[in-house]
């Protein structure tokens, strides 16, 4: 909240000296300003104190706010720098002071580029994508009978909630469905905050969307730091009357084709509940099973200490968290907090895919990368498939 307060006092305080001698509209503009700069922190404050659709109204103004307010500061940034070293320099024909309305065509850019690239973002944020992509293993048995490779498809950060409901949901679970997969696998931030169960409405439309995933194994999934910040027992019980079977610190043998470990999110540290070792999960939920299931895969939300599931020997991990970053440039940031990020990867036999998320967060845009829905399609090393870092 210290970067956002920095941020927006800069951005006032230069608008407010650029509009010097503009009369009214210097008193609009600012009043404009102020007014999208507080609704976001005030669309969270106020959640609970507001009627519903209210505080929907402000939170939206402030979730719209995010995207123009980094690149308006971004581009602000570069203008100064620019002035500065135009006043040293003189490289326009008319050097500082700048006159009215030059000073307004440079405020009317800014605005302008930032508008431009927001509403960009909200198209690319609102168009899922399907990405697929061939792993191959050494273990992977096909089913009897079966000549095609198993086939699954994840999805991550969801983020039910202010910024996405049941119309959205609807186009994930019809993109989902028109792959037929063999299994639905959830990574976790499927809710977004406790804010989504305040209408029981949307709650019940989303349950029912999410009942409606086909594939032959069925739905799982785990959770994600989000779920637990929405309270992990209303997020399970929501997902369990949607169909879908939630792992925490559990392994369970899918008939026989698949080892799924679902692992707990780091944040239930938060909240006095212990995660476990990949080996304690497997031999105290199938200490009997697990030998014979044909593909072990780790679901685990957040991307970090990936060795753990290669010293393992697990065949596949599946996390997302990362958003890839969301918004530039934050993709740089995300780059370099993680091993991995975003996309494909291997380490020793054990191969990842970290998603870059099927939602968003924070605000309704993504200018890096686009939402996914990921399709994973496991075959044996003999027949070709991904088997590379």
């Amino acid at each position: 909240m210290g970067t956002y307060v920095i941020i927006n006092v800069y951005m006032f305080v230069r608008l407010w000296v650029t509009l010097a001698g503009c009369g009214l509209l210097r008193g609009f503009v600012c009043g404009v300003f102020a007014l999208f700069a507080l609704s976001f922190p005030a669309g969270r404050l106020l959640a609970y104190f507001l009627p519903v659709p209210l505080i929907d109204a402000i939170t939206m103004m402030g979730s719209l706010y995010i995207s123009p307010m980094i690149y308006g500061f971004l581009l602000t940034v570069i203008a100064d720098i620019f002035r500065l070293i135009n006043g040293v320099v003189a490289i326009t024909h008319n050097p500082p002071p700048f006159s009215t309305g030059v000073r307004l065509s440079c405020v009317s850019a800014i605005f302008g580029m930032s508008v431009i690239i927001t509403l960009a973002g909200m198209w690319n944020a609102d168009t899922p994508v399907v990405v697929t992509h061939d792993i191959a293993i050494d273990a992977f048995q096909q089913t009897e009978g079966g000549d095609t490779p198993f086939k699954i498809a994840a999805l991550s950060d969801v983020h039910l909630g202010q910024l996405t409901g049941p119309r959205y949901l609807k186009k994930l679970v019809n993109a989902v469905n028109e792959q037929f997969p063999d299994i639905v696998l959830l990574l976790g931030d499927t809710v977004d905050s406790d804010y989504f169960f305040r209408d029981e409405d949307i709650v019940n439309e989303a349950a029912e969307l999410l009942s409606s995933f086909n594939s032959r194994l069925g739905t799982w999934a785990i959770l994600g730091n989000h779920d637990y910040y929405a309270g992990a027992d209303r997020v399970e019980k929501f997902l369990s009357r949607s169909e879908v079977a939630v792992l925490t610190d559990e392994a369970v043998n899918v008939d026989g084709e698949i080892m799924l470990v679902g692992r707990v999110d780091r944040a239930a540290s938060r909240y006095g509940v212990k995660r476990l070792d990949i080996a304690d999960i497997v031999s105290l939920s199938a200490p009997d099973g697990a030998s014979i299931a044909r593909l072990m895969v780790i679901m685990d939300h957040q991307p970090f200490d990936l060795d753990e599931s290669m010293n393992y020997g697990a065949d596949l991990q599946l996390s997302g968290h990362t958003h890839r970053g969301q918004i530039f440039p934050f993709n740089f940031i995300i780059a370099s907090i993680y091993e991995k990020s975003y996309g494909l990867y291997k380490k020793g036999s054990t191969n990842y895919y970290i998603s870059s998320g099927a939602g968003v967060w924070g605000s309704p845009v993504r200018t890096v990368g686009r939402p996914e829905i990921v399709i994973i399609n496991v075959d044996n090393t003999s027949n070709g498939g991904y088997d590379g870092q």
